[in-house]
């Protein structure tokens, strides 16, 4: 059965090294890659991964260029498909946004920790309405980041809102929705709201029992499977998800078809 990782992260080579050095020591976790494209392909490789996607983030508004142009590399190295970002405060965050497309990228990453914005702040309003003008996927981090344990930027309440006041916006709440709210998520959002689900950070996290009530809730059809690495292992949450008690056909879809149809490539 074929697998493509929908969330992973990686760094320009020159940078990759501090870059995780210091997320490192924020999120009190050890990677497990060299966060560089080539490393990280090879590590795929060798988990049984047939395919991965690269999320930025532009943590400031200077980056957004640097980071999509970034982005465009990889996507043009033919290792892995890879989204660009935004700033959503930057006051030229809806031209960068048409670059994006302009570029072919398929998509962009959203951190509300990271980018110090309420996801369901109205001043972001103009970003998600223009992806999804312009039919770009969003995909947003969700629920808790361990290293901003006293904010919850983008919790249940505001994916389910976002959700509600963007209707066919192509959008991928990670972390089942909220991590380490996965109760939360599965009375709020599973089968109630027009998103994805990635499965990032499930496991050690969510129970299995937790994970196939969202999953049996929501729609195989609309779970996408991920890993978060190079802080989550891909082997490991392939494991997780196939020893769920779900079908050779909800299996394949959240493994690969999924992805597929949303990235609009070849199966």
């Amino acid at each position: 059965m074929k697998i493509f990782d929908f969330h992973t992260h990686i760094f320009p080579d020159e940078l990759a090294g501090r870059a995780l050095l210091k997320l490192m020591y924020a999120a009190h976790i050890a990677p497990l890659t060299d966060g560089t494209l080539e490393g990280t392909a090879d590590y795929m490789r060798l988990n049984g991964i047939d395919g991965f996607l690269a999320l930025n983030v532009a943590t400031n508004a200077k980056q957004q260029a640097n980071v999509n142009r970034f982005a465009l590399s990889v996507a043009q190295s033919g290792l892995a498909e890879a989204f660009g970002s935004v700033y959503p405060k930057s006051p030229d965050a809806l031209d960068q946004l048409n670059a994006v497309r302009a570029a072919g990228l398929k998509g962009i990453k959203l951190h509300p920790e990271y980018q110090e914005f309420d996801m369901d702040d109205r001043a972001a309003y103009p970003v998600y309405e223009l992806c999804r003008d312009l039919g770009l996927i969003v995909v947003f981090h969700t629920g808790l980041d361990a290293a901003y344990p006293d904010t919850l930027r983008a919790s249940v309440p505001a994916v389910k809102r976002v959700a509600e006041d963007f209707k066919g916006l192509k959008m991928v709440a990670a972390h089942f929705g909220g991590f380490m709210h996965g109760e939360e998520a599965a009375e709020a959002l599973a089968g109630k709201a027009d998103i994805y689900m990635d499965t990032s950070c499930s496991v050690g996290y969510l129970a299995p029992d937790l994970a196939e009530k969202i999953i049996k809730k929501h729609g195989a059809e609309r779970i996408l499977f991920a890993s978060d690495c190079p802080w989550g292992s891909p082997r490991l949450h392939a494991e997780f998800i196939d020893g769920l008690k779900l079908s050779d056909r909800e299996k394949e879809l959240i493994f690969y078809g999924n992805a597929m149809r949303l990235l609009l490539l070849p199966q």
